[in-house]
């Protein structure tokens, strides 16, 4: 099989992402780019309790079919990050319940929690894009290179996308994001939340050795 590793350690991450309830059914999509430049990605309409690692399919950077069943519907977003974002190795886009709701909120979120920080805070919003479209890729890849210190987007109406210098990195800040957008949303339910100041940053981050 060819790019079995790979495979494997997305198919690793799809378990990762299902368990942790940040995509169900076959809503969401996961990938990594390889050391020579082919995009290894979850399927199209394939459930992922039922996924296998045979079921992982590879493409190029202009979403080509390399090897397996087709692949997602949302490679054009993938593969438009990975020609033009050198940083990205590893994407995670969910459909997780809170980078849903903030999504549709539209609304970019502050720096509020120590989780939004890690996925570089202030989440932005992107512009409207159909899912699926190569105008999903092109929204996407305009706010990372506007931005490199980001990890993490909101697609409008849509879900979460993150980058990461690997795949697990990728997962970590999809994890984090989550986490800090639940945080998020339920204080706003009390008050309104306290962004951190530019001392409690420089704070943190000497403290962390960010």
């Amino acid at each position: 099989m060819r790019y079995k590793e790979q495979r494997e350690q997305v198919l690793e991450t799809v378990h990762l992402a299902y368990q942790a309830d940040l995509i169900r059914m076959s809503a969401g999509n996961i990938s990594l780019r390889t050391e020579d430049d082919m995009v290894v990605i979850t399927p199209s309409g394939i459930k992922y309790r039922n996924m296998t690692v045979k079921d992982i399919s590879v493409v190029d950077l202009e979403g080509e079919p390399i090897d397996g069943p087709p692949p997602s519907s949302e490679t054009p977003m993938h593969t438009a990050i990975y020609r033009h974002i050198s940083r990205a190795k590893g994407i995670c886009h969910t459909h997780s319940r809170y980078g849903m709701i903030q999504a549709h909120l539209q609304e970019d979120v502050p720096l509020t929690n120590i989780e939004l920080m890690m996925s570089g805070a202030p989440i932005p919003v992107a512009p409207w894009a159909a899912p699926g479209t190569e105008k999903a890729g092109e929204v996407t890849v305009d706010i990372f290179q506007s931005r490199p210190e980001l990890h993490v987007i909101l697609l409008r109406q849509h879900g979460l996308v993150a980058l990461g210098g690997s795949l697990a990195q990728a997962y970590e800040h999809a994890y984090n994001a989550e986490v800090g957008l639940e945080t998020h949303y339920k204080v706003r339910l009390v008050q309104a939340p306290q962004s951190f100041t530019e001392a409690q940053i420089q704070e943190i981050k000497d403290v962390y050795g960010l």
